[in-house]
């Protein structure tokens, strides 16, 4: 099968790079009316925009798909509701309050 496909490829590779003959080819002139050549073509303003609008929609798409993910790394998760944290307790358990705390314990302590 090796083989096989070596020889084809020798072959495909043989035939790419001879000349065509120029008696298969058959050359037409191409005339040209003095009608067409005065006649130019130019493109209208509703397909200005339309070329313009999908130009500017798909590098909209493009760049907010890049930028979106790359934005909300930067920002952090939000807090998710009101009991995400965990209550202050002290040794036996009971439930800690910031102004006993504070009277208790005096800065610099």
């Amino acid at each position: 099968m090796k083989a096989f496909s070596l020889f084809v490829t020798i072959f495909a590779s043989a035939s790419a790079f001879t000349p065509t003959s120029i008696g298969n080819v058959r050359l037409n002139a191409m005339v040209l009316k003095q009608a067409d050549a005065d006649v130019e073509f130019y493109i209208d303003q509703e397909r200005r925009n339309i070329m313009n609008l999908i130009l500017v929609g798909s590098a909209g798409v493009t760049v907010a798909g890049l930028a979106i993910p790359f934005i909300a790394f930067f920002v952090p998760p939000g807090s998710g509701g009101g009991s995400g944290g965990s209550a202050a307790k002290d040794a036996l358990g009971n439930g800690i309050i910031a102004t006993e705390y504070l009277e208790l314990k005096p800065a610099g302590d």
